[in-house]
């Protein structure tokens, strides 16, 4: 099998799915991509096992159909140094030769040993899917808002993922990691039915990096898998089990204090403050008295404290209430808005985070919870 490609064309294809390898798995052939050559068009597949990913790109010229499992380190180093040129492939998809591969570009020849596509995974297929179709803008505005806020590592390995819960003509996109919360909704949301899937962190970053484009994406999902499918590019996984928790639960339904403040501005005086606080907590402790706000950060062991005053428009009784100013500074660096609420109840209850600005098209709610006395909250 032969066929001429352009290197931008092939270079940019192959750093699309370069991140979905793992490098020293266990299984080799995961570490390399599929090669798969059909119709004057090349798709190049990358998998760890669980996520998949999948693009196709034309050809220049090609003769000769088939597949071959491609060195992907090796390639991607070599491509790094050829300039944007034509490049000729040689692939040996039969085994006669060992699987070797010869590429031809510009006055040099160069030669690797290739694997069999036989023993490379097979896209798995997903029977009495469930379909739907959502603008690309949507889907990557839902992952920015709550990718964030999943559990890098849980024992609850369903907290892991990204809640995807499509009912009452909405979608609902949420993420916790059991201190936090993070529920993005979109409204006007075309569905016949009520359902939901948690989708892992892995290809929702991919998915992320990859929608840069005005397009409508195809999402397919049944109870184990979803696929993600959009222009030229597959994206597919298997999905996480278990029951996400009920967020709706989770967040208050109404507030006896409301806070009104602008958002870079709280951030800046936080950054500040929390230099001088203990590193193994990040505590801040903010005082609403009137229209003020006092945020205090000290580590008591070197003796270090920072104290900023702030004003705000604040409607309740005065109360103090602390928490790590790392992880809520990294939810309020996520809202496009200009100006937030910071809504709460009593010192022990959640903290709910939403942007001032209303969108009719959008809600957005952030939920922290405070540090006690016992230290570090969660739900």
């Amino acid at each position: 099998m032969k066929f001429i490609v352009s290197n931008a064309e092939l270079s940019k294809a192959i750093n699309s799915v370069s991140s979905v390898p793992i490098a020293n798995n266990v299984v080799k052939i995961l570490e390399n991509f599929l090669f798969s050559v059909s119709n004057n068009n090349l798709t190049i597949t990358a998998t760890d096992g669980d996520t998949r990913a999948s693009i196709t790109i034309n050809l220049i010229e090609s003769d000769g159909e088939g597949e071959l499992v491609i060195p992907s380190k090796l390639l991607q180093d070599y491509l790094k140094n050829v300039p944007s040129i034509p490049i000729a492939f040689n692939l040996d998809t039969t085994g006669e030769n060992n699987y070797q591969i010869t590429i031809s570009a510009g006055n040099g020849v160069y030669r690797m040993v290739g694997m069999d596509a036989g023993n490379y995974p097979t896209m798995p297929q997903i029977p009495d899917a469930t379909s739907i179709v959502l603008n690309s803008s949507i889907l990557s505005t839902s992952i920015e808002y709550t990718l964030f806020c999943a559990a890098p590592v849980d024992y609850r390995q369903i907290l892991t993922g990204i809640n995807f819960d499509f009912k009452d003509n909405m979608l609902n996109v949420v993420s916790t990691d059991s201190h936090r919360l993070v529920r993005y909704r979109r409204f006007n949301i075309d569905t016949d039915d009520n359902f939901n899937f948690v989708s892992k962190r892995k290809p929702l970053q991919l998915l992320r990096n990859l929608l840069d484009k005005d397009t409508d994406v195809s999402i397919n999902f049944n109870e184990t898998n979803v696929s993600f499918e959009f222009e030229n590019i597959i994206i597919s996984c298997k999905l996480l089990e278990g029951v996400f928790p009920d967020y709706d639960r989770v967040i208050p339904p109404s507030f006896e204090n409301k806070l009104l403040i602008g958002k870079e501005d709280f951030i800046a005086a936080l950054k500040r403050v929390s230099v001088f606080t203990d590193k193994a907590t990040n505590q801040v402790k903010m005082h609403i008295e009137g229209q003020e706000i006092t945020l205090t950060g000290n580590d008591e062991e070197y003796a270090n404290e920072g104290i900023e005053k702030l004003q705000c428009t604040y409607e309740g009784e005065d109360m103090e209430i602390s928490f790590n100013s790392k992880t809520f500074m990294e939810m309020l660096q996520h809202l496009d808005c200009d100006n937030i609420n910071i809504l709460m109840n009593k010192p022990n209850t959640a903290i709910v985070i939403t942007p001032a600005e209303e969108n009719e098209n959008e809600d957005i709610v952030m939920l922290h919870m405070p540090i006690s006395l016992k230290g570090s909250g969660d739900y």
